[in-house]
């Protein structure tokens, strides 16, 4: 997961911010872990804000940008390919993920 905005406040340094946004993005190995995190997320934010005593809204735009499931190779096609290089998993966020759902990949 990476946190990659932050943003609160009129830009004054000594003012604390009624409202804050934060947002980013987060991967997973396996579409049942993405929605695993996906609701730990969730659940973690909106019960540490009830903790402080603050109000939290979790806001996933899975409509204006999807969340991308992992690209996983199929095992034939792996197995015709392996002799060429084999690699690590990485975490990488690829349109080709949605393709592998409907055809192997």
């Amino acid at each position: 997961m990476a946190v990659a905005k932050f943003r609160g406040g009129g830009g004054a340094f000594n003012v604390i911010p009624d409202s804050v946004t934060i947002g980013g993005t987060f991967r997973a190995f396996s579409k049942e872990s993405l929605l695993q995190l996906k609701q730990r997320i969730e659940e973690v934010i909106i019960g540490q804000a009830d903790v402080q005593r603050c109000n939290a809204t979790v806001t996933i735009n899975s409509i204006e940008k999807p969340l991308y499931p992992p690209s996983v190779n199929d095992k034939d096609l792996h197995k015709f390919f392996q002799r060429v290089k084999d690699v690590q998993p990485i975490m990488g966020s690829e349109d080709f993920s949605f393709y592998q759902e409907l055809i192997p990949g």
